[in-house]
């Protein structure tokens, strides 16, 4: 958590509390585990990070889609393709998250501040 703190306050972003709380194992029993700790703000709400691969060539390198969006949220892969005008979008595979991310499915906190910190950079 020190280095995701340090790698935000480099870019101007300080959190307005930080709560360590028991490991989950999905959103449900994240909010319940960050519900159980009194300094957690009573207003808060959970985000979700998808991966997903369109349909590529085989001799073509994949470019993953990254959605951020709100845990309760529904997503649509097919509308998604439509939108970006992208053909089979999938959920990424380990593979494929390794590979770009060098990250696995479980590493939640990792991915989002890698992505929020590639929005920064893009955005500005």
């Amino acid at each position: 958590m020190n280095s995701i703190t340090q790698a935000l306050a480099a870019l101007s972003i300080t959190p307005s509390e930080t709560v360590q709380h028991a490991s989950a194992t999905s959103p449900a029993a994240w909010k319940e585990a960050l519900q159980s700790v009194p300094r957690t703000p009573k207003e808060f709400e959970l985000l979700k990070v998808l991966v997903f691969k369109p349909k590529t060539p085989k001799s073509a390198t994949p470019v993953p889609v990254v959605v951020i969006t709100r845990d309760n949220a529904e997503t649509s892969s097919s509308l998604l393709g439509k939108k970006l005008n992208l053909k089979e979008l999938r959920l990424a595979s380990e593979d494929l998250l390794s590979e770009f991310f060098s990250l696995d499915k479980d590493s939640r906190t990792s991915l989002i501040i890698y992505v929020f910190v590639l929005l920064l950079i893009h955005v500005f």
